[in-house]
């Protein structure tokens, strides 16, 4: 899979992803953004495929994925905001929770800082300024496909593994 490029794969398949993803969400600002993500996991994973012919395939199974932990993630978001609504008192935060926060950021903002500059620069104006990959890319004049890269090499320097950890609290 060493001759196919993330962005010869997405350019090739884009309009049918943005198709698939805007019928099931009816957004099409949601749709690219999620077009977005599916960008950054194959980017993520494109160094460890074998598609044996399948591109199309295998960045459909990505987008379902995509789609669907967007799923859970709001019925987590609304399931949340309900129980939220429903009682009378919040909790207390633990004593040490302010604490472990900044802590938290702290090492986080140390993880960040220790990256090259050019991953540094991809990594805080996706979290800090919220921009879409496509964004970051106009912004710094790089190629898309550069920018993904800088990010999943960012990601794999600070240690976060595909989208289990984000960074949002910087």
């Amino acid at each position: 899979m060493s001759h196919v490029s993330a962005e010869q794969l997405l350019a090739e398949h884009k309009a049918a992803l943005q198709n698939y993803l805007g019928a099931r969400c009816r957004d099409g600002e949601l749709a690219a953004e999620l077009l977005q993500e599916v960008a950054a996991r194959l980017v993520f994973a494109l160094p460890r495929l074998s598609l044996n012919g399948n591109a199309r395939g295998y960045l459909f199974r990505i987008a379902a994925s995509v789609w669907h932990d967007y799923l859970r993630r709001e019925l987590v978001r609304r399931r949340s905001a309900a129980l939220l609504k429903g009682e009378p008192e919040a909790v207390a935060p633990a004593a040490d929770a302010h604490l472990l926060d900044r802590e938290l950021k702290d090492a986080v903002r140390r993880a960040i800082d220790a990256l090259p500059s050019l991953q540094r620069d991809v990594v805080e104006l996706r979290q800090r300024q919220g921009l879409t990959f496509q964004q970051i890319a106009d912004r710094l004049g790089r190629p898309l496909g550069t920018v993904l890269t800088q990010m999943r090499a960012a990601l794999a320097r600070i240690g976060v593994r595909g989208d289990v950890v984000e960074v949002a609290v910087l």
